[in-house]
């Protein structure tokens, strides 16, 4: 009877999306019902601090058709885990588990998690806390992205720096790392054409309307900043013959996100037509798939690291539109599956003040990313291009959406990522076994500026010896920009003054670099009058390129 051969340390908040509808417990409740299906019948082993949480955890396979058998532990020194070997955490492994473990011995199993979001001061600590000596390096942690690994890796080498320079450490954890991408439920997004035809219909959609689709959290400072999307969709609007079709499909963070959208809309986008979906409604949310042409998912925030949804529309057949960042590099060939639209960030040390902010909570969480993407830019003259050739080409979709599917279906669908799972904790076996007694001592870390520890999301970061252009017509709106929600969020006396962004424009006319820009406003930080030219970039008001490019 095939069963796995780790065991799943079960906490609901891991698994289910009745109480949040985040990434991360997305993301596990995916996981789950990839479970069962790959073994519907076997024997699963459910490990937790609350035998309460066994009757959970039974419901929510049996839910998913798992017909098999549920064993539950919530000791460290179950015979079973020690059988297993290795146990799940839906999360990167934390010192208080490494401590039960080590109770019963450092070899008696080992621990792997996984990695979600790696911008917050929480999972920064869980990253840099997997040197320290509790930890083992048969202890292991899943990258879900190759941009994961690199904020992974990075975080390790401060924490060991730090660590030697402070207090003289010279013995560290190596924890074992793998880079293994979240999967989805295939099966579970394949579309068919009567489904398509009653989707449409209830949308009220003519035959040739073209329909984009964003499905995700409606969070601007969060997930991805409307703007990008809105600005290149008017101009395709008015290229293109079939009228362009906007589903934004999820939940606002409140009421005023709501309104911070819809004048958004009217200010950038005023020739498309917008369908709000709520996605708290799953019959709505599930028809706007049915009824889309193209999905686009321009993400420009650093707490964005894998991003699954791309990956269930390529599994609904769809062609994708999605910024070139993060875990989107890994899953979506440009050209092939869709189109990467290049982005462009701050240089490192335009964001030390932020981290701090953060740190010493002068700014919430959301301020903090909020910021950190209002530095971030989507190319809109590569955005725009793409949406009026998809616009345009049906059969480029159709082609687009089939090679998106077969990809999707061979490398990312759950049965096929839970084999690289297996064999992940196999080689943390084998490396167990033959290890000999750990030592080892524990370090702190600091946190890092955002512009360098994510310097490998964007396509390019901001260099001196770029040009600059303005846009006259958008900068003589500069004033309705900075009255939109959406871009004035990150303003404030402290970290972008919206004084510092119209003066760095009126100086934009006499200056021939960002060098030269930069020069002006002296008594200005550096990194404020950075944001500021890079809040502009971001509202396509300026546009700034690479010598070559020039």
């Amino acid at each position: 009877m095939p069963s796995p051969h780790f065991a799943l340390y079960y906490a609901e908040d891991g698994y289910s999306t009745a109480k949040k509808i985040m990434g991360r417990q997305s993301a596990g409740k995916s996981l789950l019902r990839g479970i069962a299906r790959k073994w519907p019948t076997g024997e699963v082993l459910g490990f937790g601090p609350q035998s309460a949480s066994a009757p959970a955890m039974l419901a929510q396979l049996r839910h998913e058709g798992f017909a098999g058998t549920l064993r539950w532990s919530h000791g460290n020194g179950a015979a079973e885990l020690y059988a297993l070997g290795s146990l799940y955490v839906p999360m990167p492994p934390i010192q208080a588990q490494a401590l039960a473990r080590n109770r019963q011995g450092p070899r008696s199993y080992s621990l792997f998690g996984v990695t979600h979001t790696l911008s917050s001061s929480g999972a920064m600590d869980l990253i840099s806390d997997l040197i320290l000596p509790v930890f083992q390096p048969w202890d292991g942690l899943i990258c879900t992205s190759d941009a994961a690994l690199g904020v992974v890796t990075a975080l390790h080498e401060q924490a060991r720096e730090h660590g030697s320079r402070t207090m003289g450490a010279s013995r560290f954890n190596a924890p074992s790392l793998a880079v293994i991408p979240l999967g989805v439920n295939v099966p579970d997004f394949r579309r068919d054409e009567s489904a398509r035809a009653l989707a449409r219909a209830r949308f009220g959609l003519k035959p040739d309307d073209v329909v984009f689709l964003f499905a995700g959290r409606l969070a601007f400072h969060a997930k991805a900043n409307p703007t990008a999307f809105y600005q290149a969709l008017e101009p395709a609007c008015q290229h293109t013959g079939p009228e362009l079709v906007c589903l934004e499909g999820g939940i606002y963070q409140n009421p005023a996100a709501a309104v911070a959208y819809e004048l958004a809309r009217r200010l950038l986008a005023p020739s498309a037509r917008f369908i709000g979906v709520d996605g708290a409604d799953s019959a709505a949310y599930q028809a706007s798939w049915s009824a889309a042409d193209v999905f686009v998912s321009l993400s420009d925030n650093i707490q964005e690291t894998f991003g699954i949804t791309p990956l269930e529309a390529m599994a609904a057949g769809l062609p994708v539109v999605v910024s070139d960042w993060d875990g989107y590099k890994d899953t979506v060939r440009d050209g092939v599956d869709g189109f990467r639209i290049p982005t462009l960030m701050a240089t490192a040390g335009a964001g030390e003040d932020l981290a701090q902010r953060y740190a010493q909570e002068s700014d919430s969480y959301d301020y903090y990313i909020g910021r950190v993407g209002m530095a971030t830019a989507i190319d809109l003259s590569v955005l725009t291009d793409r949406l009026i050739l998809l616009a345009n080409q049906p059969d480029l979709r159709r082609a687009l959406g089939e090679a998106g599917f077969e990809r999707v279906k061979t490398r990312y669908d759950w049965p096929v990522i839970l084999d690289q799972y297996e064999q992940f904790a196999a080689e943390l076996t084998e490396k167990r076994r033959h290890a000999a007694d750990p030592a080892g001592v524990e370090q702190w870390t600091r946190r890092p500026d955002p512009f360098a520890l994510f310097a490998h999301y964007p396509s390019n970061q901001l260099e001196r010896q770029w040009s600059l252009k303005i846009h006259p017509d958008r900068a003589g709106q500069v004033e309705q920009y900075l009255e939109l929600k959406v871009a004035n969020f990150a303003c404030d006396a402290a970290t972008l003054p919206p004084e510092v962004i119209t003066a760095l424009l009126a100086h934009m006319t006499s200056a021939r670099t960002v060098g030269d820009l930069l020069e002006h406003l002296p008594t200005v930080p550096m990194p404020v009058r950075m944001r500021a030219l890079m809040w502009l970039v971001k509202l396509g008001i300026a546009e700034v390129k690479p010598p070559s490019a020039a």
